[in-house]
């Protein structure tokens, strides 16, 4: 494969080289050029391949336009047992300190958007 550029070749050269011979050597150049593209993509065909991830997030569903605010009482996993409004936060602490001290199992309370229908 030629490394250097056609012009700085012609420039160094004592004689001009003819229009067939510039013609010629650049043919040669694009054909040295089309074999080592075929190379490359025969070595990279022959190369196994792995398996693709998603990178598409799944679309969600649209959040809805309007959301109240209660307090849930959750367990250790996250299940909501109770809910209970905004205004009653006091009450929903007592509630997940009573479960908890019944049960022996730790509840606590999270805030959580509920839609409005």
């Amino acid at each position: 494969m030629l490394t250097t550029p056609l012009w700085s070749r012609v420039r160094r050269m004592t004689r001009r080289m003819s229009n067939r011979d510039r013609i010629e050597h650049m043919r040669a150049e694009a054909d040295a050029t089309a074999k080592e593209k075929e190379a490359a993509k025969a070595a990279k065909a022959a190369a196994p391949k792995t398996a693709r991830s998603s990178t598409r997030k799944a679309a969600s569903a649209p959040t809805p336009r309007r959301v109240r605010i209660v307090w849930s009482v959750c367990d250790q996993s996250g299940k909501e047992v109770q809910q209970f409004p905004y205004a009653q936060e006091e009450q929903a602490r007592a509630e997940a300190a009573q479960r908890t001290a019944s049960s022996g199992r730790t509840h606590f309370v999270k805030q959580a958007d509920v839609a409005v229908e």
